[in-house]
């Protein structure tokens, strides 16, 4: 993790004339400009809300749209935040987001992960500026993007693309004239490196089409939301290898004698290092239950 580690005062950090990568080493969020209007996306988690708004004063940027991702706690805790800060932007949002984070299972989830990885960063020497998240986003009054959109930023469009098999209510970003993807968790989890674990917790098969899209958007920019980007022949070798990670994973398990909580905890087992430590296990030994239940449940031939 050491070798890759981006420092703090790195960021923000201009990935294209029209990108700025915004946050820090784990917890990615991208500023999108235009000549008229800017998008936010990804909002992080409420520990990281403070040095993104130190971020986006320092740019003399009031953002006019906040996107999150996804629902996952790592994806949208730092919305609340943000919201209230920049009053006047249009929240974003993907169908499906709002129901996942008012399921009554979901709410405490996020609020318990949300306060782990803040004490997690703090660990790190990475002070959050404020207390954890005490009440769930509230994304009752967001605008639900219905399928592919591009909204106009002043000469630079910001293409929404609905997308399925990580989470519901999922949300990836494209700059086309600038053939930057910003892919959130639609990739895997990003270790450096070391490529991406998969992360098709709500379908495999569908994971698995989101890649081939994201292969055949052919970007020379991707950016997860974790652990910084890849540029050039390195997001396409990401690409590959997460494909390639995906389908072994699959066919590890199918092929597996091992009962399933044997099979969690070895999983759990390979994932859970380096950066992937910052969130509880509990929430990834969950994650490898999941992966194990959408492997077992597809049937398509490899």
């Amino acid at each position: 993790m050491k070798d890759h580690l981006i420092p703090e005062n790195e960021f923000p950090m201009v990935l294209t004339p029209g990108v700025t990568l915004l946050g820090n080493y784990f917890f990615n969020l991208f500023l999108v400009r235009g000549k008229k209007k800017s998008a936010l996306f990804e909002t992080g988690i409420s520990g990281i809300v403070d040095r993104v708004i130190d971020q986006l004063e320092s740019l003399g940027v009031e953002p006019d749209y906040l996107i999150p991702s996804h629902p996952h706690s790592d994806h949208i805790t730092g919305l609340p935040g943000l919201a209230e800060r920049f009053p006047k932007a249009e929240i974003l949002s993907a169908a499906g987001a709002a129901e996942f984070v008012t399921h009554p299972k979901a709410g405490p989830l996020l609020i318990n992960e949300d306060r782990f990885l803040s004490l997690s960063l703090e660990k790190m020497g990475i002070m959050p500026g404020r207390p954890s998240l005490e009440r769930i986003p509230d994304l009752s009054g967001s605008r639900v993007i219905p399928g592919r959109t591009e909204i106009d930023l002043g000469g630079t469009l910001l293409e929404l693309i609905p997308v399925s098999g990580h989470s519901p209510g999922n949300l990836m970003g494209r700059v086309r004239q600038e053939k930057i993807l910003l892919c959130s968790d639609s990739l895997g989890f990003h270790f450096p490196g070391r490529g991406f674990w998969p992360l098709f917790f709500t379908g495999a098969e569908t994971y698995l089409q989101t890649l081939d899209l994201i292969r055949d958007l052919s970007p020379d920019i991707i950016c997860p939301a974790h652990q910084g980007p890849l540029k050039g022949e390195a997001a396409q070798k990401g690409i590959q290898e997460a494909m390639e990670t995906t389908h072994a994973v699959i066919r590890r398990v199918k092929a597996s004698r091992l009962p399933d909580k044997d099979l969690v905890m070895d999983l759990f087992r390979e994932s859970y290092k380096d950066e992937f430590t910052l969130y509880t296990q509990e929430n990834i030994k969950n994650c490898s239950y999941l992966l194990i239940k959408r492997a077992r449940d597809f049937r398509k031939t490899e």
